[in-house]
């Protein structure tokens, strides 16, 4: 067996294969194809299937980025985002919300970014990279000359 190089990003860096993704969902078959999606990159996943379990995970775990849907039963993900906010150990883990709502406003509310459903795979993978290796992804194209 030979030895695998490591990962790079574009500009030739090594990328971090060490960062950990809680997600947080309530529908299995997007549970598991994000997870699915985040380990292919080299992450390491965690899941919740609402708000009140993430909380539960995150008494054990500090993930480097949560993915949060925001309509969940038991406990839905507004809720979840402002217990995170108002706990000095867990307001510093970035957050992403996915959602199908039309609400363009989720993400000034709540001071998170957004992923709106459907999700484009391509478009989730580059927004993760873009938060959990910042730098490894330019925010625009280069210009095409």
């Amino acid at each position: 067996m030979t030895p695998h190089a490591p990962k790079t990003s574009p500009s030739g860096r090594a990328r971090r294969l060490d960062l950990t993704v809680l997600v947080v969902d309530d529908e299995d078959e997007i549970l598991y194809a994000l997870v699915a999606v985040i380990e292919e990159q080299g992450w390491r996943a965690l899941t919740a299937h609402n708000g009140r379990e993430a909380l539960e995970v995150l008494q054990s775990a500090r993930p480097d980025l949560m993915l949060v849907d925001l309509f969940m039963p038991v406990m839905g993900g507004i809720e979840l985002l402002r217990a995170i906010k108002s706990d000095e150990r867990l307001a510093r883990i970035p957050r992403l919300v996915m959602t199908a709502a039309n609400d363009r406003m989720i993400g000034v509310k709540e001071d998170v970014s957004v992923l709106y459903k459907p999700i484009d795979l391509e478009t989730l993978v580059l927004t993760l990279r873009r938060h959990l290796e910042p730098g490894a992804i330019p925010n625009r194209p280069p210009a095409l000359g």
